[in-house]
């Protein structure tokens, strides 16, 4: 292994039960001295001088990323990002019943995104979309083809509460290093 990413449940991407700010230093202490970057719950200078505080080597980040100029994402999803608040990023837990892994084995993890009302049906309908899976799998992916994903499942982490902006990917890192340096500064001053 190169590297190892410790992702939080606050992530957007499929995501297990534990939060960033646990998962790190485990994950730290369990590979050393494979590089740790962790993910899930972190969008700006504050994340990354946490990892580096937790013991991680940097960060990487979704939604954040969403939301910048060059990001493929449907411009109404970047809109979307910028607009909510983090609890309206929800796990969609019927996700493994849609995609299972291969030979039929499960899994306990699920993807976050915001709440829409096709994601609403799937919970209400929960015990009957085994059966449906193929159907919804279906749709998902003529959405995914037709570049309308977001209007079914925009995949999103609870950082989308701390995006206000549509930015260039540059300048995103520009503010991450330069709001983390001052922080990181700040610490070893007190």
């Amino acid at each position: 292994m190169d590297l190892i990413i410790a992702q939080g449940s606050e992530a957007g991407g499929m995501t297990g039960s534990v939060g960033a700010f646990a998962l790190i230093p485990q994950v730290v202490d369990a590979v050393h001295p494979i590089p740790v970057l962790a993910a899930g719950g972190i969008a700006d200078g504050r994340g990354l001088a946490a990892t580096l505080v937790l013991g991680g080597q940097g960060i990487n980040i979704g939604t954040r990323f969403l939301a910048s100029a060059e990001a493929s994402a449907h411009v109404r999803w970047k809109q979307a990002i910028v607009s909510a608040e983090s609890e309206e990023m929800i796990k969609v837990q019927v996700w493994p019943d849609i995609f299972p892994l291969p030979g039929g084995s499960a899994y306990d993890v699920a993807p976050r995104a915001m709440r829409t009302s096709f994601i609403t049906d799937l919970h209400q309908r929960q015990a009957e979309i085994k059966g449906a899976a193929g159907q919804i799998r279906e749709e998902l992916l003529t959405a995914l083809h037709q570049g309308r994903l977001h209007e079914l499942a925009p995949f999103t982490g609870q950082t989308a509460g701390m995006v206000h902006d549509i930015l260039p990917a540059a300048e995103i890192v520009c503010r991450i290093v330069a709001e983390a340096a001052l922080k990181q500064s700040v610490q070893f001053l007190k």
